[in-house]
């Protein structure tokens, strides 16, 4: 079944150069990518301070937060995947309008009395954000020049992951003003409203559908719709499990607490999600801009720098070494971040057939998606254990997605240019 998905998938798909005159980036590709920096500006607020008020204000264990982020992750693979088939099959425009009109639900979980009823909303809401990403990604696919996908990419995760970084920050500015951490995450919902009324503007226009140039990816990306599919399959597998050691950044910021419910504690958790997402979104921008092989860079720019920061951020608990020493393991964190955001996305963009492609990314959300559920059970459960232990355990995870990628990729990799992403 998995390999009849995939030769589905990969069916069309052509690997031949051509060349595609124009900007490096169109008009509707930038209202996607500002549609994306509203709505993290409002949904990563929302994350930021969630596990704060699950554990501080609501007086829940670790592990319930861990349960709902599993439940979060878990069922959001299956939705991803309603969305990506709805996506090919219906219009990925109002897909991705329906699923971005639902997050705000995410905010109301700030204004709910009760443990379950926040964590529905909150699950309710993350469960829009997986369900219009598959079609927004197709989208964006669709209206970029293939050589410029990996800018294209780079920008929507800079651009993403800035507008979370800003609403970080701002959520720091209201801790500091002493607002009550249920009403900042009510806040989110405002520039959750903005990013849907950009969307509406995106033109439903397929500027480039059909061929999708080797240069796309790298010449190393095999050849042939047997290399493709070998290499899809390595990349689904390997997502699965950096998806076991890709855990709710809110495990971090509860660290960066140490266990204390004052204002001060707060800022510096949240800090910690400031510097992630700073470094992710600058990282993801840089990597993007290049002209790197998206198959080298996704293990390497990637999972390699993800299984690092964890194992330092583990370290770091274990020999209690300074807040300093947390910080930059966060920072190295975010930098892996930022290149699999870019490359991945980048890389199934050249293997899947263009009728396929909103399944296609989100068949690649399914198996990041998965890994997280497991990731984030197991996060909560060791976290009650030892606040090391975790870490370790996600460094493993994220270095063994690494081999196994690095592995496939040498194995098909080929002779020939290299000069595009």
């Amino acid at each position: 079944m998995v390999a009849r998905t995939l030769r589905a998938l990969i069916g069309g798909a052509s690997l031949t150069s051509h060349h595609w005159p124009g900007k490096r980036l169109t008009r509707d590709a930038y209202l996607l990518c500002f549609s994306a920096f509203f709505a993290d500006l409002g949904y990563q607020e929302v994350a930021a301070l969630f596990p704060l008020f699950v554990v501080f204000d609501l007086h829940a264990p670790v592990y319930a937060y861990g349960i709902i982020t599993a439940i979060a992750f878990g069922g959001g693979s299956l939705v991803s995947y309603i969305g990506g088939l709805a996506g090919d099959r219906l219009d990925r425009k109002a897909i991705a309008i329906a699923g971005n009109a639902l997050i705000p639900l995410m905010a109301f979980a700030g204004i709910a009395h009760g443990l379950w009823a926040a964590a529905a909303l909150f699950i309710l809401g993350w469960w829009a954000r997986y369900f219009r990403s598959p079609a927004r990604r197709a989208l964006l696919v669709n209206v970029t020049p293939p050589q410029e996908r990996s800018l294209a990419f780079g920008f929507l995760h800079a651009l993403d992951i800035g507008g979370g970084m800003l609403s970080a920050l701002l959520a720091l500015l209201f801790l500091w003003l002493r607002l009550p951490v249920g009403i900042i995450i009510l806040l989110a919902i405002l520039p959750l409203v903005v990013s849907t009324v950009l969307l509406l503007f995106v033109r439903r226009t397929e500027l480039y559908p059909a061929a999708t140039p080797r240069a796309a990816v790298g010449a190393d990306a095999g050849t042939g719709d047997q290399g493709g599919r070998a290499l899809l399959i390595a990349l689904l597998v390997s997502a699965t499990l950096y998806g076991f050691s890709f855990y709710n950044l809110g495990f971090p910021i509860l660290t960066a607490t140490g266990g204390r419910s004052t204002h001060v504690a707060y800022e510096a958790g949240v800090l910690a999600f400031v510097i992630y997402l700073g470094i992710s979104a600058v990282s993801g921008y840089v990597l993007g801009a290049g002209r790197r092989s998206a198959v080298r860079s996704v293990w390497l720019c990637g999972y390699l720098p993800s299984a690092l920061g964890s194992g330092l951020i583990g370290v770091t608990e274990l020999l209690h070494l300074e807040a300093a020493a947390f910080y930059v393991s966060v920072a190295i964190l975010g930098m892996g971040m930022g290149g699999v955001e870019t490359f991945e996305p980048t890389l199934v963009s050249s293997l899947v057939g263009p009728t396929r492609l909103s399944r296609g990314m989100g068949f690649l959300t399914v198996s990041r998606s998965l890994g997280q559920f497991l990731s984030n059970l197991v996060m909560g459960m060791l976290f009650s254990m030892s606040r090391s232990l975790p870490y370790f355990y996600a460094a493993g995870s994220a270095l063994l997605a690494t081999v196994i990628f690095a592995g496939a990729a040498s194995g098909r990799s080929s002779g020939g240019s290299r000069s595009g992403v």
